[in-house]
C-alpha cells in the first residue's frame, strides 16, 4: 500500500480503480492476488500509454505540418513574383536617369571647353555630321590629359572640363572598356573614356559649321525636321544597345 501513495496526483483519477483493487487484495487468496496484480499492472500500463499518446499529440500540434510549410513557401513565392517586376522597373529607371544626367554633364563639359577655347574639342579634320564617341579622342581633351596639355594639344591649359565617378567593373572579363559601366575609366597620363550604364560609349554630334544647328540623327522618329536648333547632341543607345531603335535611346534634346 505504501508504494501507491507516491503515485502522481494527475494519475490518481485514472488509477483510482486500481487502488481500490489493491485494498481488496489483503483478504484474497494467493492465486487470486497474483491474477489481480497482473490486472493492476495491465491497467497501469494502459493508463501510462494513454497519457504518453496525449503528450505526443500536444507536442505535434506545436510544430509546423508539411502542408502548412508548403503554404508558407507558396505565399513567399507569390510575393517575390509580384515584387520582382517592380524592382526591375525601378532599377531600369535609375539606370536611365544616370545615363541622362551623365549625358548632360558631358554636354556641359563640351560647352565649357567651347567657352574657354572658342572651338570644339576635336581635330580640324573632323567633318560636320560625323558621329563622335566618348572615347580617348574626346575625353582625353576634356579630362585634361598630359598628352593634350603639351604643345600642339587641344587642351594646353590642362583644364579638367569633365569630372565624374570612376566606372564600375561589369564582370571578370579581360580589362577592356567594354567591361566597365557607368563612369570614367581613367588611363595613364590622365586620359580615359566615358561609358554609360550599358557598357557603351556616348554618341556625340557637334555643330562644326558653327551655324547653331545640327543634323537630326536618322533614328530620331519623333521629329520631321532635318535639323535641330542645337550645337551639341549627346545620346546613349539604351539597354538594347541598338542605336537605330528610338524607343529606349537616352538623349539631351
Amino acid at each position: 500500500m505504501k508504494c501507491f501513495k507516491k503515485m502522481p496526483k494527475k494519475a490518481g483519477r485514472e488509477t483510482g480503480q486500481c487502488v481500490y483493487i489493491v485494498i481488496a487484495l489483503e483478504k484474497a487468496p494467493l492465486r487470486e492476488k497474483n491474477s489481480r496484480l497482473l490486472i493492476i499492472i495491465t491497467v497501469n500500463m494502459r493508463q501510462t500509454m494513454k497519457i504518453a499518446r496525449l503528450n505526443t499529440k500536444e507536442t505535434s500540434r506545436a510544430a509546423f505540418t508539411l502542408l502548412e510549410l508548403l503554404v508558407v513557401i507558396s505565399i513567399i513565392g507569390i510575393l517575390a513574383g509580384l515584387m520582382f517586376p517592380a524592382a526591375t522597373g525601378a532599377l531600369r529607371k535609375a539606370e536611365e536617369a544616370n545615363a541622362q544626367n551623365t549625358a548632360y554633364n558631358l554636354k556641359n563639359a563640351i560647352s565649357a571647353y567651347f567657352t574657354e577655347y572658342r572651338k570644339y574639342p576635336v581635330d580640324s579634320n573632323v567633318e560636320e555630321g560625323e558621329i563622335l564617341y566618348s572615347d580617348e579622342v574626346v575625353m582625353d581633351v576634356l579630362l585634361g590629359s598630359d598628352a593634350e596639355g603639351e604643345r600642339g594639344g587641344l587642351n594646353p591649359r590642362r583644364i579638367a572640363f569633365f569630372t565624374g565617378k570612376q566606372a564600375k567593373r561589369a564582370g571578370r572579363k579581360e580589362n577592356t572598356d567594354s567591361t566597365y559601366r557607368k563612369g570614367v575609366v581613367l588611363q595613364s597620363g590622365g586620359g580615359g573614356v566615358l561609358v554609360d550604364p550599358y557598357q557603351n560609349y556616348y554618341r556625340i554630334f557637334l555643330d562644326l559649321d558653327y551655324n547653331s544647328r545640327v543634323e537630326t540623327p536618322n533614328w530620331d522618329t519623333k521629329t520631321d525636321a532635318e535639323e535641330l536648333p542645337e550645337s551639341i547632341l549627346i545620346w546613349s543607345t539604351g539597354a538594347d544597345l541598338d542605336v537605330d531603335e528610338d524607343s529606349d535611346n537616352i538623349k539631351t534634346w
